[in-house]
């Protein structure tokens, strides 16, 4: 299931992390902003870690209040990881490589995807075909994957999904900027995510 809401967070929470991701946040260039391992100079971007099990960024702290909403939300028990993540304009319609946020190992989880940017073109898709522990993503024939769906980017939006799922973005091509915060979750126990 994929649960999307709109104006998840009020108005002047919303806005005060749109303010810290827009003016205050500490961005690392990455040359592949959803696989490392792949060069690609049309898939660049920016990053910046918030919190993973092992660290926590000194951002952690103005987003903590964000990220334990989003765990209650989704139903889940811990934090896994987070990062803010910025792509830049680009002329052409580029999507970025499928795949999972945990892929060595897999771990089971809720993927969040929390837009700060409104960005009409450059849609997050989610596929219809779920990765499996060890697999390598590199001989998956995409022509047979489906769209299962696409959600354009609206400030203050949370989508939210099985984390096996395979899914990526777009580099915008009208706005100069996509901001977005992608988190993990602990797989709940409740079935309503499944």
């Amino acid at each position: 299931m994929i649960k999307i809401v709109d104006d998840f967070l009020s108005p002047s929470h919303f806005g005060f992390i749109e303010y810290f991701c827009l003016q205050k946040l500490q961005w690392t260039y990455t040359e592949n902003i959803t696989d490392n391992l792949v060069k690609n100079n049309q898939q660049f971007g920016f990053s910046s870690p918030i919190y993973s099990e092992n660290e926590q960024s000194v951002f952690f702290h103005i987003l903590c209040g964000f990220l334990h909403e989003t765990l209650d939300f989704v139903g889940g028990k811990l934090i896994l990881k987070s990062r803010c993540d910025m792509t830049l304009y680009n002329p052409n319609k580029v999507m970025h490589i499928p795949h999972v946020d945990f892929e060595d190992p897999f771990v089971p989880n809720i993927t969040t995807i929390f837009y700060i940017t409104d960005n009409e073109d450059c849609e997050t898709v989610i596929f219809d075909r779920k990765y499996k522990d060890g697999e390598d993503r590199s001989t998956i024939d995409f022509s047979k994957v489906n769209v299962l769906k696409k959600v354009n980017p609206r400030k203050n939006r949370l989508v939210a999904f099985d984390g096996s799922y395979l899914h990526t973005g777009h580099s915008p091509t009208k706005e100069n900027k996509r901001i977005l915060i992608n988190s993990n979750f602990t797989y709940p126990q409740t079935p309503e995510m499944s």
